[in-house]
């Protein structure tokens, strides 16, 4: 199993007598790309972040690719998630005074490897893949369209070739077209390297692009709203 959650609770801690997740049990397998959605509030975001190693559960077990996240420190979570997860933010979190290069290259030095001769060659080559002209590449992604952004986004976690991905409502600032586009080429992307998908989003829309679609208030008996 990618994912597998047993028991387990969380609170934050300015409010520690309310619950925002309460799971008994969930599991995701390796390969299967899953549709998680819920209203905001709802706890996604924090169910993300303990997935991803950001947060600690009060109690209970979180394994991610067979690693027990609740039984280790939080620096050993940190190389956990650069070695392991692909992450795609809602906003992208691309700094916006470098260029494409530089932006995947940032998301590359958190990883197990040093940076190598071979990691131009595979940036250029994702680029190409999300159909980035090699004029673009050097220009500050601020300077560059929704679209390009966002397909640099998904290049930016791609490149450790991750075998969890996780996208946290990436499609929220988007318009149709460009969240057809970004989902057509997600979908083509974890296809061709087999890699888990944990889609969240309140957008129902999207569930179309999965087989598995689970419902966070399903999942959470913390109560919808908390």
């Amino acid at each position: 199993m990618t994912i597998q959650l047993k028991d387990v609770c969380y609170s934050y801690p300015d409010t520690p007598g309310k619950r925002v997740l309460n799971i008994n049990s969930w599991a995701v397998a390796a390969g299967e790309q899953v549709f998680v959605h819920g209203p905001s509030g709802g706890g996604k975001s924090t169910l993300l972040n303990l997935l991803s190693g950001m947060l600690q559960a009060d109690t209970g077990e979180v394994s991610v690719l067979g690693q027990r996240l609740d039984k280790i420190s939080s620096r050993q979570r940190d190389r956990f998630r650069a070695d392991h997860i692909g992450y795609i933010f809602q906003q992208f979190n691309l700094i916006p005074y470098l260029d494409a290069m530089d932006n995947i290259a940032l998301a590359h030095q958190f990883a197990k490897e040093n940076l190598s001769s071979s990691l131009k060659d595979d940036i250029k080559s994702l680029l190409s893949s999300f159909h980035i002209a090699p004029s673009d590449w050097q220009k500050p992604v601020a300077n560059l369209s929704i679209g390009q952004q966002q397909r640099i986004a998904i290049a930016r976690a791609m490149i450790n070739k991750p075998e969890l991905l996780i996208a946290d409502e990436p499609t929220s600032s988007l318009d149709q077209d460009n969240r057809d586009h970004f989902m057509s080429e997600l979908m083509a992307m974890v296809a061709e390297h087999n890699t888990t998908l944990l889609f969240v989003s309140h957008d129902m829309s999207l569930a179309k692009y999965f087989n598995r679609i689970d419902a966070l208030a399903e999942i959470n008996t913390a109560g919808a709203g908390h």
